[in-house]
């Protein structure tokens, strides 16, 4: 038989709580002191019970006794503190620990750390300022069910709300529950399993605290919102400290839409979130355009991934809009795991990012009730980006299956993503057909995507541009930046023997517009093969203009013989043309043997033009000046910003604090002159040491040293103008300012050169920057204390009093002491003065780091004339 006490002393309080402890006072603070625990075998007697009893009544009164009917069982005591008193300690059970048997020389161990927790109900001793209540009674074959103890508090600070306090305990820790909810305004949050742990194993009774979930709720009319949120464990390398993560339901009386978001708090102390919301109802509408779903999403120190064009159909805030008032809408937590976590390897799609924020609003919508749409704008605001787009996905199908009136025998599904991002100043379009879309037979698929893109000036490429439907001309090198699209075309298979493909292209660029299409039809028979192809290829380039098409058809065959398939027979033919001067060559292909016949002018590249040709190729104004930065308010050009230098606007009315303006020419130098000065290497250089060269690739013109001169003059009194002067330019700025140029214009070679990888001449000068001086103070003016006062004497004249009058009252005389013409700030009375009132300034909480004695004052501070002494007459 055994009996065992135990007594640790621990110190943990409720501000350790999660989310709640910041919120309680130190003056009312619960503090945990200690745990006591008592075991007896259930092979002591009644009177062996009573006499341990007796033995624990004389220590100071907190530590538990061994109940009689409880032999063989743990009983804890928790000693807790509340705003400074002890209070009555919280009692409850522990697990059915029932020792084997005793043996005659052993006595078993008692498993007071390990032992589960089981069903069962103590409650604490009566006390006068708080009411026990004993937690609800569960199974007893229930091995996970702790019991605990429970008392009411009812206790209010600020918006948090302390309903209950308990104690229980579960692996192999003490411990101490809390029943809480914050209030603000019609806002309550509930709190879900939130305690701290205490650990009793001797090694660190340092506290955890635990959080299992919040629930929410706001009711103020005509809004409701309930929730539930789940806290998910966060690993070790997560951004994350806690993540609660949990769905929930919103009302008006019009309708009624669920929610999924998440809230995080990172390392760093900064905290996220995010929420998602979606609304199916028939909204009603006009034929042409009834709306069916709406949706809506914002996050705070949170970034949306933008997806790609062949992953907008998969994009979760899209994608949820289809499943919305139709059938069995996707769980709203596999969802939200797919967006803060990602799926099959792929990045999450809501992440942390602070200082950003994110709005989107999506809506589903019929269109003559036979295609349906679905459509997502987003913005992302971020301290380093903006980002802003539109992403929508619309599907036909003919007849609609809704319709019930048979199998479908055409389906076309678009997807669509239009991006702005600040950062890379781009706007990106894309559309591509989805892999299931088909026509006329779901063997016959329809394939393609098209893409557009301009870059301005803030750029890499600032001025290029290109929209493409299906790619780019054979002949034709995209550069690295543009974008990538399927062909536009049919591809069908009928079994294992007829194959249509068909494909077609177009494309627009600063250089070249370019088509074309083709269409390869195959037959592969047990006794025989044949092909058809037939397709041409167009190419227009200007500046100067220069056109290739190419038109070709060809017919191959053959046939099974008894002895092997025969030989291949064909027949094609294949045009080319070109221009100007116009000409072209035709093939003619019998039986293998190709007949070319040539027509017209040989090819040969476009000659080279004139400047006054090349002129129109040129704005109208290749010279700007624009002011950038010190324009008065008041000037008509502060809300244009732009003034082309032959406005003849007038003069532009400065501010005198940082007056700039810039220089652009749209024709581009290799060399910046600023009165005269070389001002070339003012800026930064993108060409190495050696100064770039201008060519002009129409004109066939290379390596020409062009100068863009400017002159800054100022006017004279005279009214004339002239050159400012150099000691008067030398504190001005000039910032040399170089862009891309685009290589159909301002590439080395001749017109009919092809155009290199790069469509971009990268060094050139486009223009000036030139910032006037900043402002000076004036120089120290001189002291006035040596300078005397005049007056001007009053004219003849009729006074209205008595001049032989004797002065009366009082009046002012110089005071002929030495030192008058000092401040006296650092006299013993006045330092007694400025100590007192720092003195009363600390006593009211508004300590001053301030020393009252101010010598550097009391030798630099002095009258500008001696002060008078009043003198009663």
């Amino acid at each position: 038989m055994f009996a065992l006490l135990v007594d640790a002393r621990i110190a943990a309080k409720l501000s350790d709580l999660p989310l709640i402890g910041d919120r309680i006072s130190p003056d009312h603070d619960l503090g945990i002191t200690g745990v006591k625990a008592v075991i007896a075998s259930d092979a002591l007697t009644a009177d062996q019970v009573k006499a341990l009893n007796e033995q624990i009544s004389r220590l100071d009164g907190t530590h538990p006794t061994f109940p009689e009917e409880t032999r063989g069982r743990a009983l804890v005591a928790l000693d807790y503190e509340w705003g400074g008193e002890k209070r009555t300690p919280l009692l409850f059970r522990l697990a059915d620990a029932k020792p084997a048997k005793d043996h005659e020389n052993e006595a078993p161990a008692p498993k007071l750390l390990n032992a589960p927790p089981i069903a069962g109900t103590w409650a604490a001793s009566p006390a006068t300022d708080v009411q026990a209540a004993a937690a609800p009674p569960t199974a007893p074959d229930d091995p996970a069910a702790p019991a605990a103890a429970w008392v009411t508090l009812d206790r209010s600070f600020g918006p948090l709300y302390l309903r209950r306090l308990g104690a229980s305990y579960q692996d192999e820790k003490v411990w101490v529950l809390c029943d809480a909810t914050v209030h603000a305004g019609p806002l309550e949050l509930g709190v879900d399993g939130l305690g701290l742990g205490i650990a009793l194993d001797g090694k660190d009774f340092a506290p955890s605290g635990r959080l299992d979930g919040l629930s929410l709720s706001f009711r103020k009319p005509p809004l409701e919102i309930s929730g539930a949120f789940v806290n998910k464990p966060v690993a070790a390398d997560s951004p994350y400290d806690r993540l609660i993560e949990g769905s929930a339901l919103i009302k008006t009386p019009s309708a009624s839409f669920g929610a999924i978001g998440a809230y995080g708090h990172l390392k760093s102390g900064a905290q996220s979130l995010f929420l998602y919301a979606e609304l199916g109802a028939a909204f009603g509408g006009p034929p042409a355009f009834r709306v069916t779903a709406v949706k809506a999403g914002f996050g705070y120190n949170s970034s949306l991934r933008v997806p790609a064009i062949d992953q907008v159909a998969g994009f979760p805030l899209l994608r949820g809009l289809a499943g919305a008032g139709e059938g069995t809408p996707p769980e709203p937590l596999d969802v939200l795991k797919e967006l803060t976590e990602g799926t099959d390897g792929a990045a999450a799609w809501v992440t942390p990012h602070e200082g950003s924020t994110w709005l989107a609003l999506g809506l589903n919508a019929d269109v003559f009730e036979i295609v349906h749409c679905k459509a997502l704008a987003f913005a992302e605001f971020g301290p380093d980006d903006l980002v802003v787009g539109l992403l929508g996905s619309a599907k036909a199908q003919f007849p609609d299956p809704e319709k019930k009136l048979g199998e479908p025998y055409a389906s076309v599904e678009l997807d669509v993503s239009a991006v702005y991002r600040r950062s890379a100043d781009m706007l990106a379009v894309d559309a591509r057909l989805a892999p299931d879309s088909f026509l006329l037979d779901r063997s016959v698929h329809l394939t393609g995507g098209a893409a557009l893109r301009l870059w301005f000036g803030g750029s890499a490429q600032p001025g290029d541009f290109v929209f493409t439907i299906g790619g780019y001309h054979p002949r034709y090198a995209p550069p690295a930046h543009y974008p990538k699209a399927d062909p536009v075309g049919v591809d069908w298979t009928s079994g294992s023997e007829l194959t249509v493909k068909g494909t077609s292209y177009f494309a627009l660029t600063p250089s070249a517009v370019m088509a074309g299409g083709r269409l390869d039809l195959r037959y592969d028979g047990s006794w025989a093969k044949a092909r058809i192809d037939v397709g041409f290829d167009a190419l227009v380039e200007w500046a100067p203009f220069h056109y290739e098409v190419d038109v070709w058809a060809e017919i191959t065959a053959q046939v099974w013989l008894l002895f092997g398939w025969s030989g291949e027979a064909s027949l094609g033919a294949r045009l080319s043309v070109w221009g100007p001067s116009f000409g072209g060559t035709a093939h003619v292909k019998v039986l293998g043997i190709s007949i070319p016949i040539d027509f017209g002018e040989p090819k040969a590249g476009p000659p080279p033009i004139g400047w006054e040709q090349f002129r129109t190729l040129l704005p109208q104004r290749p010279l700007t000046l624009t002011p950038v930065d010190g324009l008065h308010p008041d000037h008509p050009t502060a809300a244009r910003q732009t003034e082309p230098a032959d406005s003849g606007s007038g003069a532009w009315t400065a501010t005198a604090d940082g007056f700039a303006f810039t220089v652009g020419s749209a024709f581009p130098a290799s060399a910046l002159e600023v009165n005269g000065v070389d001002e070339t290497r003012s800026g930064p250089a993108e060409t190495g040491d050696s100064p770039a060269k201008v060519h002009i690739r129409p004109m066939a013109k290379t390596d020409l040293d062009v100068t863009l001169a400017v002159t800054v003059e100022e006017e004279t009194e005279d009214g004339h103008w002239r050159q400012l002067p150099a000691d008067h330019w030398r504190d001005w700025t000039v910032t040399t300012q170089r862009a891309p140029q685009p290589t159909a214009l301002w590439g080395a070679g001749k017109a009919d050169d092809a155009l290199g990888a790069d469509p971009f001449v990268h060094g050139l000068i486009s223009g000036a920057r030139i910032a006037v001086p900043a402002p000076r103070l004036p120089e120290a003016a001189a002291s006035s204390r040596s300078g005397r006062l005049d007056h001007a004497p009053l004219p003849e004249g009729t006074l209205p009093l008595d001049p032989g009058a004797a002065p009366a009252g009082v009046r002012g005389e110089p005071e002929e002491a030495p030192g008058t013409g000092a401040l006296r700030v650092d006299t013993p009375e006045q330092t007694a003065l400025r100590k007192g009132a720092l003195a009363a300034l600390a006593a009211a909480g508004y300590p001053l780091d301030a020393a009252p004695e101010l010598n550097r004052y009391a030798r630099e501070a002095a009258f500008s004339s001696p002060p008078l002494r009043l003198v009663h007459s």
